[in-house]
């Protein structure tokens, strides 16, 4: 296996070495704000600082509610399958996770669009894709809810 190439692996934390268990503890006293900086942290949890710094980046929660984000865009759009096409190519370009998609019949030569995603894009990025698909030539109007906070 080359240097640069990760594997991940769902491992029980009962079986983690103290070391890794302290580490993660450390991150999440961190998130969590318990501990205002690393030196109190290692501090509470009795680790050094280099074991930490040798740890931290190595471990993670499997689910972080705080970085993936389930996004709904409501889009009415000109009822041509081409250009349906050319917005999920768009959304996936920014490799968002498309969960669902709703297209109602058309009505007046328009369809309403109804697409959930799951992406870890900040709303920022969010709001640029929403601009690019409203730019879009046959696209009437794109609104988007996002859970979280906002």
């Amino acid at each position: 296996m080359r240097k640069e190439e990760s594997q991940f692996y769902l491992v029980d934390l009962q079986i983690l070495p103290e070391a890794i268990k302290k580490a993660i503890k450390v991150k999440e006293m961190l998130k969590d704000g318990t501990c205002g900086n690393i030196n109190e942290a290692v501090q509470k949890v009795k680790m050094s600082r280099s074991a930490y710094y040798k740890y931290k980046d190595h471990v993670a929660p499997a689910f972080d509610a705080e970085k993936d984000r389930i996004v709904v865009l409501f889009i009415i759009m000109s009822d041509d399958f081409s250009m349906f096409n050319k917005v999920m190519r768009r959304i996936g370009k920014d490799k968002n996770t498309i969960l669902s998609f709703n297209r109602t019949t058309a009505s007046s030569k328009t369809v309403a669009v109804t697409i959930t995603l799951k992406t870890e894009e900040s709303l920022v990025n969010l709001q640029y894709m929403k601009e690019a698909i409203g730019a879009m030539k046959g696209v009437q109007s794109v609104t988007f809810g996002a859970g979280g906070d906002l």
